[in-house]
């Protein structure tokens, strides 16, 4: 079936992207519309999952209409997205609360409840250090009791979106099997929901979704959707998978002892295994279910690393902004270019760029901090700094996936994501971790995953491994300086040591009332 296509449909944080594409994996026709949401005060983070609905129908519209291809040939759609967070669904899939993701820190003091009562339990069910689900339902439980009355289920974005384009019941909404990370009540192994987890925390069963593999089919487009985009109804909708393993699928990331390094809003160091080990030990790996049946991602993920590099050129970077606008650059490539003349270490310039906390291991009352600057410390200081101290946090990481899968011989790190993009950034990743760093050749990594989930789902492709590993080539190569190698062995351990050093100040800090 040469003349087929597979529709891919992301939702992120700052992105929505839509892809159509064909059974060789080549995209047709690619729209990205920026994701709803406003920040309206301290830890406030509003995002409204009808307006990401209403985003998501223009650009499929948009994308239909640019591919100039025979809608009858589209054979399926197939979903990804944001995997923190939670949304009440009303019986009629309706919102009933916002979509609630990590920025929106409010829910945070359920995440130490949860964690105090019972921490290896979670770790070892759910494989998570820092669940996001579960707390944020117990937040809207507790403290908006009407919402949570009037939500008949609670379920993930992309569930959301799905049950809305599709003729599906309330009653079969569901979550796919690679979000179970995130919630913080499941259990995993058996992939089902804890009982046991539900009932310590009260949480009611019966408003959680279904959960289904990757590849499931669960429903079909309805009516509506299908005359507004000019396609026509009935097409299979496949559950697909989280942002994350959907993008490592779509970037071949197959046999066990695999590492990528996903450069994104939220940053994430994975390794690709075919065991299930809860890290009960440094508590800092999360394990997360990959569309592949027996093989997981134990995973480092940075809260809002992407993020807080936006969050630096917006505040810092007038100049480098107004130089791009008369370049053709990016202000980052520029930002990049200055870093580059700083040497390793930032002539002890030392950061902590985790602006909304530290989730791995579970530590929400750090922010960021520069340390150790004086008058000699410019711009491009603060921020190689910045990138790394991201850096440093996967030099770590690596140190914990060594010693938990001691049985893998890692060469190498796949990189993708936005920020791999940077030169600067890949090569000091490169030279704190000891290891080639290789950049792909494409990065529409997540929509790919959803396609190849789409087409394996459809019977087009045959074996999902093996076809996920011929969409994808390696290109540049970034190999790990020695003598830079052994000088940020020194900053990797002070910066393993700094939490418990600045854990109480930051604390302090928190508790001091806000200024009315």
């Amino acid at each position: 079936m040469e003349d087929c296509f597979f529709v891919g449909i992301d939702i992120g944080v700052t992105l929505v992207k839509v892809g159509i594409y064909d059974t060789k994996g080549n995209c047709v026709s690619i729209i990205k519309k920026n994701s709803p949401g406003k920040h309206s005060g301290s830890g406030v983070f509003i995002q409204s999952g009808e307006e990401f609905f209403s985003i998501i129908i223009n650009a499929l519209k948009e994308a239909v209409e640019k591919s100039n291809i025979d809608t009858s040939s589209i054979s399926a759609i197939a979903f990804s997205g944001q995997m923190g967070g939670a949304i009440g669904v009303n019986k009629d899939w309706n919102a009933v609360t916002h979509w609630s993701n990590p920025i929106d820190t409010r829910y945070t003091p359920y995440i130490s409840r949860m964690l105090k009562s019972a921490r290896e339990d979670i770790l070892k069910l759910s494989g998570t250090n820092y669940p996001y689900f579960a707390p944020k339902v117990l937040w809207w439980k507790h403290e908006f009791p009407d919402l949570y009355r009037n939500s008949h289920k609670f379920m993930l974005l992309s569930g959301f979106i799905a049950g809305k384009m599709g003729d599906i019941s309330i009653e079969d909404a569901f979550v796919d099997k690679t979000y179970l990370q995130m919630t913080g009540i499941a259990d995993i192994p058996r992939n089902r929901w804890s009982l046991d987890l539900c009932s310590e925390f009260k949480i009611d069963m019966e408003k959680l979704p279904g959960i289904v593999d990757s590849s499931t089919i669960i429903g079909k487009l309805n009516k509506s959707v299908a005359r507004e985009c000019n396609l026509p109804s009935g097409i299979p909708l496949v559950a697909g998978a989280g942002d994350k393993p959907a993008g490592y699928i779509g970037a071949g990331v197959v046999e066990p002892g695999t590492l990528i390094d996903e450069s994104a809003s939220f940053a994430a160091f994975s390794l690709c295994s075919n065991k299930y080990i809860p890290d009960l030990k440094y508590k800092t790996l999360e394990n997360i279910p990959s569309p592949i049946s027996g093989q997981y991602f134990p995973t480092l993920i940075l809260i809002g690393s992407g993020l807080t590099h936006e969050w630096f050129k917006n505040i810092f970077g007038e100049e480098e902004q107004r130089m791009a606008s008369m370049t053709g650059k990016s202000p980052f490539q520029i930002l990049d270019e200055k870093a580059n003349s700083v040497p390793p270490g930032s002539e002890k310039l030392f950061s902590i760029g985790l602006l909304g906390g530290r989730g791995y291991p579970s530590d929400p009352a750090i922010r960021g901090m520069w340390i150790n600057y004086s008058w000699s410390h410019k711009k491009e200081h603060f921020y190689r700094s910045l990138l790394e101290s991201f850096a440093y946090e996967y030099g770590y990481a690596f140190k914990v996936i060594k010693e938990t899968y001691p049985d893998f011989d890692i060469k190498e790190v796949l990189v993708i994501g936005g920020g791999s993009r940077s030169d600067l950034w890949n090569q000091i990743k490169s030279d704190v971790i000891g290891l080639p760093y290789i950049r792909l050749t494409r990065d529409d990594f997540t929509l790919l995953g959803d396609v190849l989930i789409a087409g394996y789902t459809m019977g087009i492709y045959k074996n999902l491994r093996k076809k996920a590993k011929e969409f994808t080539v390696k290109t540049d190569v970034f190999l790990p300086d020695e003598k830079n190698h052994n000088y940020y062995k020194e900053y990797v351990e002070r910066y393993e040591s700094i939490f418990e050093r600045v854990r109480d100040l930051f604390i302090d800090l928190n508790n001091i009332p806000d200024f009315n």
